[in-house]
């Protein structure tokens, strides 16, 4: 008798361990559809331009978990990724058709509040991450053409966070890294990014900075130079009852190297003989929206991006694109949004010499299905 009291006891301690564990477990998912057409001229004199469907599951569509517990938050979210992931260029293969139902890890990372302040640890997104254009087609608004974003957009970090203000410690971007001889590439400390966060009844604002450094070695001559790179950006929102308009604008060093998400081909270092040659970059994003009623909201947005490198001829890379968009809400969680965009791509310099790049014309519709 006393086993089965003990064994009663047991089951309902476990139980309601588990009842409390999962109360505190918010199950959720997106699952999301491309369907576009894109009308792409990529310059080449006599070449027709060349017209391309575009009918997948978007690699947006994700699957995950929030947890909030007494003092420690977390997060765990996956998305469908095909086998490729980008290794051959090729759309249907690399791009999220997920025909090998491949999931790839997007955020996984726990929080502590000690009090004074937030522990955070894992990967998650980083601070320099501030969409404004409402534009799916690019999986981030405008944020390559002149936005505030990454060209992988989740990354390793440890994070403080002390009100509105948070300091994080990332992986480093090596990924460009090596310039001509100069292969070998040596990391000494992390990424470090700043952010300020501030809301003002209908306004908010947004300050962001960030800094990497690391040393490239010529095996040959076992000489080393520092490439460094670095990021500044502010984006600010406003609300006015059904009309929204948004504004962010970014300044950076060797964007490339540092891993801002570009549509430029002249935002990374270069050597012009034995000396590093910085590039720099200006971009910004404007959007204005308006809210119809429950059902319909419309927005108009645009992006526009101006690279230089720091050489002794000139090497620039320009692009600016235009997009419309209006959200239909069916019922909550599930919106149609028809898009349609212009891209311009503008001429490329390299070496003082012009080519033209083409453009783009983009339209369709992207389905979204949310639930928990």
């Amino acid at each position: 008798m006393k086993k089965l009291i003990v064994l009663l006891a047991v089951i309902a301690m476990v139980g309601a361990f588990t009842a409390t564990a999962m109360a505190d477990v918010d199950l959720y998912g997106s699952a999301r559809f491309r369907t576009y057409y894109a009308d792409v001229d990529d310059g080449t004199p006599g070449v027709d331009s060349d017209t391309d469907m575009e009918w997948r599951m978007g690699h947006l569509t994700r699957f995950g978990a929030n947890f909030k517990g007494d003092k420690i938050t977390g997060k765990f979210e996956m998305d469908a990724r095909a086998g490729g992931a980008g290794a051959t260029g090729n759309i249907e293969s690399d791009s999220g058709a997920s025909r090998l139902g491949n999931m790839r890890l997007r955020q996984l990372w726990g929080q502590y509040d000690f009090g004074a302040g937030k522990l955070m640890i894992g990967q998650n997104y980083p601070l320099f991450d501030a969409p404004v254009s409402g534009i799916n087609y690019y999986s981030g608004g405008f944020q390559k053409i002149g936005g505030i974003g990454y060209d992988v957009a989740r990354t390793s970090q440890l994070r403080l966070t002390f009100g509105d203000f948070r300091l994080a410690f990332l992986t480093p971007d090596t990924s460009k890294g090596g310039l001509g001889a100069y292969g070998e590439v040596n990391t000494m400390f992390p990424k470090v990014e700043v952010r300020y966060d501030m809301k003002l009844d209908a306004f908010a604002l947004n300050f962001i900075g960030g800094y990497q450094s690391y040393e490239i070695e010529n095996l040959a001559t076992k000489q080393t130079e520092d490439l460094t790179s670095w990021v500044l950006g502010a984006r600010g929102k406003a609300n006015f009852g059904p009309v929204y308009a948004a504004l962010s604008l970014n300044y950076r060093q060797n964007g490339s190297e540092y891993g801002a998400w570009t549509v430029s081909g002249k935002e990374g270092a270069v050597l012009e003989g034995t000396s590093i040659k910085d590039a720099t970059a200006f971009g910004y994003v404007a959007a204005v929206g308006f809210k119809i009623n429950d059902m319909f909201t419309v927005e108009a947005s645009y992006g526009s991006l101006s690279t230089e490198q720091d050489t002794a001829l000139d090497n620039e890379d320009d692009a600016n694109a235009f997009g419309l968009m209006a959200k239909i809400t069916l019922a909550p969680g599930v919106y149609i949004i028809p898009e349609f965009i212009m891209q311009d791509n503008k001429d490329q310099v390299n070496d003082s010499v012009s080519t033209d790049q083409g453009d783009a014309t983009i339209f369709g519709v992207f389905w979204r299905i949310d639930f928990k």
